[in-house]
């Protein structure tokens, strides 16, 4: 049976432990919960249950990980949050406020290709570069430049005609465009999700069938947030 460690030789280890985290952290507060952590994750080697070799080098080797692991989630928390940060400024430099997202989608749908939509989004909203595109795509980065190059140009004519439009008459739609197809790219936009895009613009260029794209965003979004299968089949296969 394993000889449990007494308790002053329990404090010795924790006192070395919480010096460690303290110059890991830099911060009395964080040294504190990473401790905590630690001795949860390291309790039968700290209390003897568990018999180690150097108890004092396997916790601290022990802390040094979960440290590693807390500032990788937290440098992966902070590139979503630049992420969504930019999403949100392309939003507001595109589509103006929140009221204006549908129509202006809808303008894209009236006036840009598949392609060319999907290719826009997927850069100037969530911050593709040319080879994710391409890949997501499965297309060549030539043909991401060149969409995006038609798109661009496509915008600017939509944004210099929104500037002429009464400013008391709200901007609506092309009337050509399918209100369960815009209600699709609506809430993968809302959703802040580009593989529903991606799924969109296959089934319209008839890549993947058409009920498989139904599918596909039924499991993305909750069934009050995409439009009816029957709808955007339909259009699909038009």
């Amino acid at each position: 049976m394993t000889k449990l460690q007494p308790s002053g030789a329990v404090e010795d280890l924790r006192f070395t432990l919480y010096r460690y985290c303290l110059s890991l952290t830099r911060s009395a507060w964080d040294a504190e919960d990473l401790v905590q952590e630690t001795c949860l994750r390291a309790l039968p080697v700290m209390n003897g249950s568990v018999a180690h070799p150097n108890p004092t080098a396997y916790l601290l080797r022990t802390a040094k990980n979960i440290a590693v692991d807390q500032s990788r989630r937290k440098k992966r928390a902070e590139r979503a949050l630049a992420a969504m940060q930019r999403s949100e400024a392309a939003l507001s430099r595109f589509y103006g406020d929140s009221a204006e997202l549908t129509a202006m989608l809808g303008l894209l749908l009236g006036h840009l290709s598949p392609l060319q939509r999907t290719v826009f989004l997927l850069k100037e909203l969530f911050g593709f570069k040319n080879g994710e595109v391409a890949a997501k795509l499965s297309t060549s980065e030539g043909a991401v430049k060149a969409a995006l190059h038609r798109a661009r140009i496509a915008v600017e004519k939509l944004k210099l005609g929104a500037r002429f439009r009464d400013p008391d008459q709200p901007s609506a739609p092309a009337a050509d465009v399918d209100e369960s197809l815009l209600s699709a790219y609506v809430n993968a936009v809302r959703h802040g999700d580009p593989q529903a895009l991606v799924v969109l613009a296959n089934a319209e260029a008839q890549i993947i069938d058409p009920v498989e794209a139904v599918s596909r965003l039924s499991q993305r979004f909750a069934p009050s947030d995409i439009a009816s299968s029957s709808s955007v089949t339909m259009r699909f296969a038009a």
